[in-house]
């Protein structure tokens, strides 16, 4: 059974190795099941694609697959899938942690830099980050989105949206030049406009040598189309 983790004392800090190992294992996850489920969703999107394909179909097909198959592997743990406002989340049996996967840029997985996502994302990134700086007492540069009354804190705010679970990020990034896929589950705790800008911890999962049979048909790397979307009512 899973259960909160001792979040580290020094934000900032890349787990690699053993301390990657026993981080995942407080959480009731282990490298093997990440990387198994991050190769397997880019594999099934070379299998699927065509040389007639538009050249950004790829990068959506990717995180689609990858997302497919994390969740489905999450499932066999007990993690629970949520579309909340349309935005694919694993939720942890517990409903302490979930995870959003998302195409990272080149220095996903490398524990001496500092990786973000590909893409810009919307307002639902923006409040679960809001919520894990808040639940890592970490103070915010901004007020959250809701606004109670005058003088509520972002404490007040977090816990009047139900704030109570943190959400990881698993970031995959495909190499082409070294033909290997790297992949890390880290914790955001501040954006700027779409785009993670502070991890308090990062958990660095082993390096995916990858077989080059297929890999030539792929089109050449384009920022990743995978998307949250976020709905509201009219």
């Amino acid at each position: 059974m899973t259960e909160s983790f001792p979040l580290q004392p020094s934000p900032g800090v890349a787990l690699t190795g053993r301390a990657a190992a026993q981080q995942l294992t407080v959480m009731g996850l282990d490298a093997d099941l990440l990387t198994e489920a991050c190769h397997e969703g880019l594999q099934a999107a070379i299998n699927q694609h065509t040389p007639f394909d538009p050249v950004i179909a790829f990068g959506f097909e990717h995180w689609e697959k990858t997302v497919s198959a994390v969740r489905k592997y999450l499932d066999i743990r007990g993690w629970q899938a949520h579309d909340r406002a349309n935005a694919p989340r694993s939720v942890s049996p517990e409903g302490l942690a979930a995870i959003a996967v998302m195409g990272g840029n080149a220095s996903t997985g490398n524990p001496d830099q500092r990786p973000t996502n590909a893409r810009s994302k919307g307002p639902t990134l923006r409040g679960e980050v809001d919520d894990n700086a808040v639940l890592s007492h970490i103070q915010l540069v901004h007020q959250l989105a809701l606004d109670l009354s005058e003088g509520a804190t972002t404490v007040d705010t977090a816990v009047a949206r139900g704030a109570s679970l943190r959400t990881w990020i698993l970031l995959y990034f495909w190499d082409r030049s070294e033909n290997t896929l790297r992949c890390e589950l880290s914790l955001p705790t501040a954006c700027d406009d779409g785009v993670i800008t502070q991890w308090h911890t990062r958990i660095i999962l082993p390096e995916v040598p990858l077989e080059p049979v297929g890999l030539e048909a792929i089109p050449p790397r384009r920022p990743t189309d995978d998307v949250d979307f976020d709905v509201v009512a009219l």
